[in-house]
């Protein structure tokens, strides 16, 4: 059952990356969706040396005071940053609009090394096993027209 929960959230998380490539596009010229669907990161801008990261989630910004993320993506975008491979690390939240559920509005956070609140969570209800997340607060997600990538 959670094999077939995992796979079905694969598949729709695809279908988001989908519709955040062109918006991605209109600001970094050379950003691409990585290779493997199981790439820690979802984005990459060869060029730039950005990685790109998209949590999306089906919910209004602000619904919570904080949204999590996978510990494993903030660790290896430092590991990747320390290493050379990458210079900046992004992290793209999509989130329901809230006067049109049916459209979505894209946020971005930018790790800068310092910030690393952390929790115990996990979809219970989904059968997972609790891990350590990120417990980003909503208030430091800017929206993605403000991105700067020069």
């Amino acid at each position: 059952m959670l094999k077939q929960k995992i796979e079905k959230d694969v598949k729709w998380g695809l279908k988001k990356e989908q519709h955040v490539l062109p918006l991605l596009q209109s600001k970094i010229k050379d950003v691409r969706k990585t290779e493997d669907k199981y790439d820690c990161f979802d984005f990459r801008s060869d060029e730039l040396k950005i990685d790109l990261e998209l949590k999306s989630r089906n919910i209004y910004k602000g619904q919570y005071e904080t949204i999590f993320f996978g510990l494993n993506k903030l660790e290896e975008g430092r590991t990747r940053r320390a290493n050379g491979t990458s210079l900046r690390t992004i992290y793209l939240f999509r989130f329901k609009k809230k006067k049109n559920p049916s459209k979505h509005v894209v946020y971005f956070w930018e790790d800068d090394g310092i910030f690393g609140k952390t929790t115990m969570n996990g979809n219970l209800a989904n059968g997972e096993k609790r891990k350590e997340l990120v417990d980003l607060p909503c208030s430091l997600l800017k929206p993605l027209k403000l991105l700067s990538v020069e």
